[in-house]
C-alpha cells in the first residue's frame, strides 16, 4: 500500500477538485493542488494552511460552525450515516463561493478522518480546453462556450471579451451547430454532462483536422447526436 501513496497523491493532484483528509478537528493531514491553491485565494471562501497540520476553516463564522459539524459527523459517524453537504460564501465581492461536500473516510487503521471535497461555483478556463478538444472549437468559440455554460447572456459575453453581439452571435451559430444543440439550455445541459473536473494545462488543445468538422459522413457524433438517435 506504501509504495501507492506517491502514485495516489499524484492522481489527486491531477484532479480540478480540491481534497483534503482532516481528523476530527479539522486538522489538516493531507490536501491536494487544487485544495492549496482553493487554500491560498486571499478572498476565498475556504481558509487554513494547507500544510499537514493546519486547521480547515471558513470564511465567515456560521459556514465555519457548520462545516465542523459536519467533519466531526463525518469522523464520529460509520459510512453512509455521516457527512453532507454545504455552501460556503466567500470574503469578496468578485470572488466566487465554494461547494462544500464532507463524508467519512474508510480506513480501519486511521478511523477517525474524514474527506473533503470542495470546488469553486464559478466554471474555471479548463472548460474550454475541454470544449475545444471534444467537439472542435476555436479558442474564440471555446471561450463564448464556457460564458454561455454559465448563464451569461450575449450583450455580457460580447463585452467580457471586447468583441461585437454580432461577432458573438457568429461564434453561437457555429457552437450549436458543432455541438449539435440549438439553444443555449441545451448547451448548458451538454457542458455539464461531459465536464470534466481534472487539471487540464493551459496548453493547446487537440488539433482536429478542418475536413472532420465539415464532413458529418467521417466527423465523430457528438454526445447530443448520440442521445437523439438512441430515442
Amino acid at each position: 500500500m506504501t509504495a501507492w501513496q506517491p502514485a495516489a497523491a499524484a492522481a489527486l493532484d491531477a484532479l480540478a477538485l480540491a481534497v483534503l483528509v482532516v481528523d476530527r478537528q479539522g486538522h489538516i493531514l493531507h490536501a491536494n493542488r487544487e485544495a492549496a491553491d482553493l487554500l491560498d485565494r486571499p478572498d476565498g471562501a475556504l481558509s487554513g494552511q494547507h500544510a499537514a497540520g493546519g486547521c480547515l476553516g471558513a470564511r465567515h463564522a456560521e459556514g465555519r460552525s457548520r462545516l465542523h459539524a459536519l467533519i466531526q459527523a463525518a469522523c464520529d459517524g460509520r459510512p453512509g450515516e455521516a457527512g453532507g453537504f454545504l455552501q460556503l460564501e466567500s470574503g469578496g465581492p468578485d470572488e466566487p463561493g465554494v461547494s462544500v461536500c464532507v463524508s467519512p473516510l474508510v480506513d480501519a487503521e486511521a478511523p477517525g478522518r474524514a474527506v473533503v471535497v470542495a470546488r469553486l461555483l464559478r466554471a474555471q478556463g479548463r472548460i474550454e480546453v475541454q470544449l475545444r478538444t471534444l467537439f472542435g472549437l476555436t479558442r474564440a468559440e471555446a471561450q463564448v462556450g464556457a460564458a454561455l455554460a454559465r448563464g451569461g447572456c450575449l450583450a455580457e459575453i460580447a463585452a467580457e471579451l471586447g468583441i461585437s453581439v454580432t461577432t458573438a452571435r457568429t461564434h453561437v451559430a457555429r457552437i450549436f451547430l458543432k455541438t449539435g444543440t440549438r439553444q443555449q439550455s441545451q448547451l448548458v445541459a451538454l457542458v455539464a454532462a461531459v465536464h470534466l473536473p481534472v487539471a487540464c494545462g493551459a496548453g493547446e488543445a487537440a488539433h482536429i483536422p478542418a475536413h472532420a468538422a465539415k464532413s458529418p459522413a467521417h466527423a465523430p457524433r457528438t454526445p447530443a447526436q448520440v442521445l437523439r438517435s438512441s430515442r
